[in-house]
């Protein structure tokens, strides 16, 4: 499932992480057949190998909203890139096979703990799914054998972000993030991104803190990311098959929606040049995928033939939508920021179960 969140191709910097989301999705259905064990098992097995990338995307999507508690005066505004980079937690590197309700799949060997899709790059544990022979009951049908999918090997999610915030009246601020729905040149990816966020000043209403050189905003934003990926995956053969042919298994896809949202309390200094900026606040984010198009599940039919897995016209099939549960809670951020004239830098330090760290360079007109 390899997505992307930055692309140069006389385009502006945009979304490179949701390729490698996506596309490692992608070989993933591809190469390690999910669903041969049946829906239910597909999924089963899918939702915990793919929840920390999801996990991380969302954090990420929270992330880079704002390096300073002001907002801007009316008619002021900025433009910003920030590059956020989650952290994968070691105990979300891998999980156990044999905590999962598999209703066909069974683990062969005694060993069942597998990296998650940012674990180590090696495969896990072989999957089986086997039936008793209708002809012959002392042999075994093999309908599915294959190894859990290997990590990638990469515990970490860089995504940059482009966003610019305009001051309104009464010390509110509205910050926008968009990117138009794009196909990436040379790859069967598209991506679209928008997102809108609005801090506000409470520090205005606290007469004590009329003269200090401290702010203290209200922050809310919301991100939705959505992306798809072309794949194949056929039938092993058509020899049962009457109704289905190559050409009906030429429009799959899969289809990820991220949404995440962010409310904070958002503290800072207000000094000309070097500022200290802090937030204490709560974030969630909700992914579903649809795999979309027609899907061959193998199966045992021994009127078909007793010896050997099939695959018939009512076993072509399409996947119901997954949701996947992703990490929310609270989030603690310090970080600091240089204003030299209108260009600013910032770096800060998200504390949460998925850590984030976030710096950036934009240029800003109060």
């Amino acid at each position: 499932m390899k997505t992307l969140l930055f692309v140069l191709y006389k385009k502006p910097v945009l979304i490179i992480f949701l390729l490698v989301i996506s596309m490692n999705v992608k070989s993933q259905i591809e190469d390690f057949n999910f669903f041969d064990g049946g829906i239910q098992d597909g999924i089963e097995l899918f939702v915990p190998y793919v929840t920390p990338w999801v996990n991380a995307f969302g954090t990420d999507l929270n992330s880079g909203w704002y390096n300073t508690a002001k907002p801007h005066n009316l008619g002021g505004f900025d433009i910003t890139l920030t590059f956020n980079t989650t952290f994968i937690p070691d105990k979300d590197l891998s999980f156990d096979l044999a905590d999962l309700s598999f209703e066909n799949l069974g683990v062969v060997g005694s060993q069942s703990i597998t990296p998650t899709i940012a674990g180590e790059s090696e495969n896990g544990p072989d999957l089986e799914y086997v039936v008793q022979n209708a002809v012959d009951p002392g042999q075994d049908v093999t309908i599915a054998n294959f190894p859990s999918p290997p990590g990638s090997g990469i515990n970490f999610l860089p995504a940059p972000m482009i966003q610019a915030g305009v001051g309104l009246p009464f010390g509110t601020e509205i910050i926008g993030r968009y990117m138009p729905r794009l196909k990436i040149p040379s790859t069967d990816v598209r991506i679209g991104l928008w997102g809108v966020g609005l801090k506000h000043s409470i520090a205005q209403h606290i007469k004590p803190l009329a003269a200090a050189p401290v702010d203290i905003s209200a922050f809310g934003g919301y991100t939705r990311l959505h992306s798809d990926v072309g794949f194949f995956y056929e039938p092993f053969n058509y020899d049962n098959l009457n109704n289905f042919g190559p050409d009906d298994f030429q429009n799959q896809e899969v289809d990820i929606l991220t949404s995440g949202y962010n409310l904070s309390l958002v503290v800072s200094t207000t000094l000309p040049v070097i500022n200290v900026y802090g937030s204490l606040g709560y974030s969630k984010s909700t992914t579903t995928v649809k795999i979309e198009g027609n899907i061959p599940i193998p199966t045992y039919d021994p009127a078909v033939d007793a010896f050997n897995p099939v695959i018939r016209d009512q076993d072509i099939t399409t996947i119901p939508e997954i949701s996947i549960k992703n990490f929310s809670g609270l989030r603690t951020t310090i970080g600091a920021r240089l204003k030299l004239a209108v260009v600013t830098i910032h770096v800060d330090y998200t504390y949460a179960t998925y850590s984030v760290v976030s710096g950036g360079i934009g240029i800003s007109f109060r």
